[in-house]
């Protein structure tokens, strides 16, 4: 151990460094006061404070057991919260439990004062009590982690979340992470992959075999075939062999000329079991789990993401307290998305045969919440979002309808309306954006974002210029 006592106060910032280089944690942390430690038996052993200021770096390079180091910092109740920085070259799973290189942290012990405070106040100032609350305090407070997914085979998917396996006491990891995303409290911020599964029992592990066709067999091989032209018959050349000749096994007839009495098909594949020929086998997926056999078509396809908190798990992880901040919406001609969606297809599908229809659609991505709700607090945040949509219902006619996808997206749809006039209403509300926020000296709640249907194409459909639009406030 180097570099202090074994107690410290927490209320300065202090780096504990997992490593078994000599001077390594001087070298990293001139002017942060630090301790080196071998192992994590050692850290506990130290009596170091562990609450508090305190943080952690796990040298990858010469520890061999970087993962295991950083899933029992994660795992520890009173040691999981804390920022934990990497040097090296670590594996994948080290880096998932990681809060990221610590090269790259400009003022280190300001991002450790800074956790620190979030910690204090994250859930409302009470300590979490629920695995949802832990890891919503966990993301809320690190604002640079990810919960990130790793490749590996003994996975029931193939992939598993490192972070939640450390966090995890009384559920299975994909039912936590199932439930999180249902209740809108993560959001998937890049799809790192899509894998099928069985959709008997939900397992990844297949195995794709080709059969025959006819009899789902498996013995099944690659083999000369004979076409007869005389009776049509389609069958192995060697059950045409007979004598050194040439016979139809079929209709007996005698073949001499290839081109003339016989020629060879495409379908050069023979089944062992009922002789059926074929020229490409059927594909199924046969799960190495439950046995069942699927066809490709069937399996379940699943998005395998990274994610970090969606408006409505900051909210949550930040004042322990989860009330839909944009519900005042749902009273200004509220419609469900699927039948937004069916209004903006029919409008298009009109337009092409009355050119004379015209319609808008706007966004609103009110994606500020959390800088405002951090700024003013969670009060004054719902009493800005109430005021806002109030002045919201002011502007719409009442022919004009809206509807919400994900926490911050409100969708106006306006029917019957030019495109200076959908340029003149999407003008307004991002000034009334600006406007509602003057007074509080806080940065706007979002952005607006519009297009009317002179500048949509006719092949396509309500989802694709949504989907644009999107595009556009990412």
């Amino acid at each position: 151990m180097t570099n202090g006592s074994a107690q410290r106060e927490s209320t300065s910032p202090h780096l504990v460094v997992f490593t078994r280089q000599p001077g390594l944690a001087e070298r990293l942390t001139a002017g942060l006061a630090c301790t080196a430690v071998g192992t994590v038996a050692d850290y506990e052993a130290s009596g170091i404070d562990g609450a508090g200021m305190t943080a952690f770096l796990i040298d990858a390079d010469s520890l061999p057991d970087a993962a295991v180091v950083a899933r029992a910092v994660r795992h520890h109740p009173q040691h999981r919260m804390r920022l934990l920085w990497l040097h090296g070259d670590a594996d994948a799973e080290t880096r998932a439990l990681s809060d990221g290189p610590f090269n790259s942290v400009d003022e280190p012990w300001q991002r450790i004062a800074d956790c620190a405070a979030r910690l204090e106040t994250a859930n409302g100032g009470r300590a979490p009590r629920s695995q949802d609350e832990v890891l919503l305090a966990l993301l809320w407070s690190h604002p640079g982690l990810h919960l990130g997914p790793v490749r590996d085979w003994h996975a029931q998917q193939l992939y598993r979340y490192p972070l939640l396996d450390a966090l995890i006491e009384e559920d299975t990891p994909e039912f936590w992470l199932r439930g999180m995303r249902q209740r809108r409290f993560l959001e998937g911020v890049e799809l790192v992959d899509r894998v099928r599964l069985c959709p008997g029992c939900r397992q990844g592990h297949l195995s794709f075999v080709d059969v025959c066709p006819e009899c789902d067999s498996l013995d099944i091989r690659t083999e000369p075939g004979l076409h007869c032209f005389a009776c049509g018959h389609v069958g192995p050349q060697r059950l045409f062999q007979d004598g050194g000749m040439l016979r139809c096994p079929n209709c007996s007839a005698i073949l001499r000329h290839i081109g003339e009495d016989y020629d060879r098909p495409l379908e050069n594949h023979v089944c062992g079991s009922c002789q059926h020929m074929f020229m490409e086998g059927r594909v199924l997926a046969r799960c190495m789990g439950c046995g069942q056999a699927h066809d490709p078509d069937e399996l379940e396809p699943m998005g395998i993401y990274r994610y970090r908190l969606s408006e409505a798990g900051r909210l949550l992880a930040r004042t322990g307290e989860l009330r839909d901040l944009y519900g005042a919406f749902d009273e200004i001609n509220h419609v469900a998305p699927e039948h937004f969606e069916f209004f903006v297809d029919w409008s298009l599908k009109l337009r092409q045969r009355h050119e004379e229809i015209g319609f808008g659609l706007i966004l609103l991505h009110l994606n500020g919440m959390a800088r405002v709700i951090d700024a003013l607090g969670h009060g004054h945040g719902v009493a800005l979002v109430d005021t806002f949509a109030e002045r919201v219902k002011a502007l719409v006619r009442s022919t004009d309808l809206m509807t919400r996808t994900g926490d911050d997206r409100i969708w106006l749809f306006l029917p019957q309306t030019t495109a200076s006039g959908v340029d003149v209403l999407a003008r307004r509300l991002d000034e009334l954006l600006e406007d509602v926020v003057s007074q509080a000296d806080v940065a706007r709640l979002g952005s607006v974002y519009h297009e009317s249907s002179l500048g949509m194409a006719e092949a396509e459909d309500a989802s694709a210029v949504m989907a644009r639009l999107v595009s556009r406030s990412q």
